[in-house]
C-alpha cells in the first residue's frame, strides 16, 4: 500500500487507488452489503405471523448495518499504511469510513470529497491530481 491512497466508494463497491510517482494500482472491493432485499410475495411492508404483525424491514436495516461495518472494516484493513487518504463518492458511507479510519493509531490524513459515477480512468485522474 502506497503513503497516497484515493478511495471511490458507495454502499456497493470501493476502488482503494494507490498512486506512487506516476505509478497507480486499483483494487476494486465489493460490499455486499444488500441494498434492495426482496422477499419472495413482498407486497406490504409488515408480515403476518399467527396473529402478530411483523415488520421485516427492521430486521433487515440491522443486518444492512450488520454488513456496512464488516464492508468499511474490511476497507480500513486494506488501508493500514496509508498517511494520506482521500475518500470520493456520491454516498454518505464516505462519512461511515472516515469514522472508521480516525479511530486508528496510525491517525492518516483524511479529504473527504462529493464525487459522481466515475469511470475508473476519472478516479485515477482525481486521485493523481489531489496528490500531485
Amino acid at each position: 500500500m502506497g503513503k497516497n491512497v484515493g478511495v471511490w466508494l458507495d454502499k456497493e463497491k470501493a476502488y482503494v487507488i494507490s498512486v506512487n510517482g506516476g505509478k497507480h494500482h486499483i483494487e476494486k472491493v465489493e460490499s455486499n452489503v444488500e441494498t434492495r432485499v426482496r422477499f419472495d410475495g413482498e407486497t406490504k411492508s409488515y408480515s403476518r405471523i399467527g396473529g402478530a404483525f411483523v415488520n421485516p424491514s427492521k430486521k433487515k436495516t440491522k443486518r444492512e448495518k450488520h454488513q456496512l461495518n464488516h464492508y468499511l472494516t474490511d476497507l480500513s484493513c486494506k488501508l493500514s499504511g496509508a498517511e494520506n487518504i482521500l475518500i470520493f463518492g456520491p454516498a454518505d458511507v464516505k462519512k461511515e469510513l472516515r469514522k472508521v479510519l480516525i479511530k486508528r493509531k496510525d491517525k492518516p490524513a483524511i479529504r473527504l470529497e462529493s464525487a459522481d459515477h466515475m469511470t475508473e480512468n476519472q478516479m485515477v485522474a482525481r486521485v493523481k491530481e489531489h496528490f500531485r
